[in-house]
């Protein structure tokens, strides 16, 4: 299942995601062009307003085309 079609929270996902690309937030931070901090909030609960793009962004990365 890719990110983007993924049901569950998208803080499950997105640590998921980063165990499977190096397992460090710091590292996952730039390719998802973000900040640590903000990584860190939604890696805590916090609402993403960009969610939508940021699951369509991991599943590219997955795809080997990000």
């Amino acid at each position: 299942m890719t990110p983007i079609d993924d049901p569950r929270p998208f803080a499950e996902v997105l640590r998921d995601w980063i165990g499977r690309h190096g397992g460090s937030a710091y590292a996952a931070a730039p390719r998802l062009h973000t900040t640590e901090q903000t990584l860190g909030r939604w890696l805590r609960g916090s609402t993403c307003a960009t969610e939508a793009a940021q699951r369509a962004l991991m599943t590219l990365v997955d795809e080997g085309r990000a």
